[in-house]
């Protein structure tokens, strides 16, 4: 930009100092003056002179003061000292030569000692051992260049070089600042986004110069409640990532099936629908990875206790009966793993029923551990309180025997009541109440079935429905049945509430409240009293025909049939194929069946039709 200041930061060019030397002004001034033999004192004044006064001419040198003096030395004198001259010199080399000779038969006495030994001076055989010195051949060095202009050379090159790698560094340096200030802003910016969700942010205790988020419950059990906290490491792009350490094995689910004969019929779903683009997303899927762990963990405890329930721990899969033919199996998959069998979302409703009804269970749970915390401590005992175990698989059980024992009821009175309308008898089922509709509020439970409190509520408490069966001869039967795997019950139990308005019937000697264990027992009972006020329901609209009672106990009816003939007999039973009619008319047997199974058709006479046909044609 215009107004920035642009500065470098490399070395000017160096000066060229060879024209500041001394050989190369010798050498300009000989050029220009000649030697430096034909200059003297005198000529240099005289030309400063001229050039004052403006002359352009120069006197030429005087030649002859710049001769050479004689030597006032005689011949001889010069010979002699040539003499010496010549004497010193000789000594000089004679003298060098026995040196190389010393030096050169020293060298050889390491290899060829004997010949070397002739050839060495007897100094040298007193002063150095022989063997002392050795040598070896090196390469040869090229012709250095003037030290003095070398060493600026090198100065000045090293000063250019750490100049340019100061340059680049601090450019380097600069573009390395920039990126990491980038990749701080992403990972703190990412750590904001974070915190403001909600997430609890602080320091690792381990490790108190990294953050940690902790996406864990607080009132889990302590392996899984430390596995709640994770550090944030930043990565190589500057985005958080979630370092789980090495007891991480990936996400995992709980998958629930139901299985029939080795076929999955249905199961609930484990992947996820959300993705894990931003942080909050991954620590979401996090969280449900552990708290599921943490729930398979615990199912695991719990099963080993309901073995008298069927549940069976069968490898990894927790299995339980659902109804004749199928059961449930539970188990904790890994996601990335697992593929899903494709089912429509209709198969999927109780598998995923049950799974959400786990997870509530156990958060349910957590909550009752943290009302536990919050209530002063129990007495300090030398025995260890043990962990109790979460109830958890109890409430589902509960749920399917109960529903399962509900329907078995219901098709019980439903084949009751199609008998009894072709036999053009009233007898109507009708449910008041059950703990399994949602949709009811019912004994203090909220209306609203959006909130996990209502849904918990039901699920942890003893199951019950009602019934209310009017029976043909205005008796009412009112059923309550109640099921519950806790004290005292350990399973389902009947109530059944009679009232008649009849009381001269037998029904109304009976209790009003009587209890049932099995459904057996119950099944019975209802077919003894529906068989009584049945016939009591056929005297009242046959009694013009003499039909009597014997027993009020018994559903039979008697009537006398003349004085010669014996009394004629009718009975009623009701059984699991439906209403039969025995009589014995003037000595004949006879019966007939209005199966559970079948519907009322034109034609299909009713009991009072039938036995007006059999009775009347003969005692008429």
């Amino acid at each position: 930009m215009a107004d920035q200041l642009a500065l470098s930061l490399r070395a000017w060019p160096p000066d060229d100092k060879t024209t500041e030397s001394l050989p190369y002004l010798i050498a300009r001034i000989n050029e220009q003056r000649g030697s430096f033999r034909n200059i003297t004192e005198a000529s240099l004044e005289e030309e400063i002179r001229t050039a004052k006064a403006g002359e352009d001419e120069v006197p030429p040198a005087d030649n002859d003061a710049f001769q050479d003096s004689q030597d006032d030395k005689t011949k001889g004198e010069e010979l002699a000292v040539a003499r010496e001259d010549i004497i010193k010199r000789v000594a000089e080399a004679y003298n060098t030569s026995s040196q190389a000779l010393d030096l050169v038969s020293l060298l050889l006495t390491s290899h060829t000692p004997k010949v070397a030994e002739a050839t060495v001076s007897p100094y040298v055989k007193q002063s150095i051992p022989f063997g002392s010195l050795g040598a070896e051949i090196m390469q040869a060095t090229k012709e250095a260049e003037p030290e003095e202009t070398s060493n600026d050379l090198v100065g000045l090159g090293w000063r250019m070089r750490s100049l340019t790698r100061s340059a680049t560094s601090l450019l380097t340096s600069a573009a390395r600042l920039e990126q990491e200030i980038e990749r701080e802003s992403t990972y703190w910016q990412q750590v904001l986004e974070v915190k403001e969700a909600g997430w609890p942010v602080s320091r690792l205790p381990g490790d108190r110069q990294a953050l940690g988020v902790r996406f864990g419950f607080a009132e889990a059990h302590a392996e899984f409640r430390d596995r709640g906290l994770v550090a944030l490491r930043r990565d190589a792009d500057g985005n958080v990532k979630l370092d789980h350490g090495q007891r991480w094995r990936g996400e995992k689910r709980i998958r629930v099936r139901v299985v029939q004969d080795g076929k999955v019929l249905a199961e609930s779903p484990t992947r996820s629908m959300e993705d894990d683009k931003t942080l909050s997303q991954r620590l979401l899927r996090a969280r449900n990875s552990l708290f599921d762990e943490e729930l398979y963990h615990e199912l695991s405890r719990e099963a080993r206790n309901l073995v008298s329930q069927a549940v069976r721990c069968v490898g990894p899969n927790i299995c339980f009966p659902y109804d004749a033919d199928s059961q449930i199996d539970i188990s904790l998959v890994d996601v990335a793993m697992e593929e899903p069998l494709g089912v429509s979302s209709e198969d999927s409703t109780i598998p995923s029923a049950i799974a959400i009804s786990l997870r509530l269970l156990l958060s349910h749970a957590h909550h009752q551990n943290l009302q536990r915390r919050s209530q002063p401590p129990p007495p300090i005992t030398d025995t260890p309180t043990a962990r109790p175990f979460y109830s958890l698989l109890r409430p589902i059980l509960e749920i399917i025997q109960h529903q399962s024992m509900w329907k078995t009821v219901q098709a019980e009175f439903d084949a009751l009541k199609l008998a009894l309308s072709t036999a053009s008898f009233s007898f109507t089922p009708e449910e008041t109440s059950s703990s399994l509709n949602l949709d009811r509020g019912t004994n203090g439970f909220p209306t609203d079935p959006s909130t996990a409190k209502t849904l918990i509520n039901r699920l942890i408490r003893p199951h019950h429905s009602q019934m209310t069966l009017s029976l043909p001869n205005h008796t009412t039967l009112m059923l309550d049945m109640h099921t519950s795997f806790f004290p005292p019950t350990f399973g389902t139990s009947f109530q059944l509430t009679t009232t008649s308005s009849a009381s001269e019937s037998a029904i109304a000697d009976m209790p009003q409240v009587m209890q049932f264990s099995t459904i057996e027992k119950l099944r019975k009972h209802i077919w003894y009293v529906t068989s009584l006020d049945t016939v009591a329901a056929f005297q009242a609209t046959a009694s013009a025909s003499g039909w009597t009672q014997p027993s009020r106990y018994q559903a039979e009816l008697q009537r006398k049939n003349g004085a010669s003939r014996p009394r004629d007999r009718l009975s009623v039973n009701i059984d699991s194929d439906g209403l039969t009619a025995s009589w014995v008319c003037s000595g004949k047997p006879g019966s007939r069946v209005w199966k559970s199974d079948s519907r009322a058709e034109d034609g299909v006479l009713s009991l009072v039709e039938v036995v007006k046909e059999q009775f009347e044609r003969v005692g008429g």
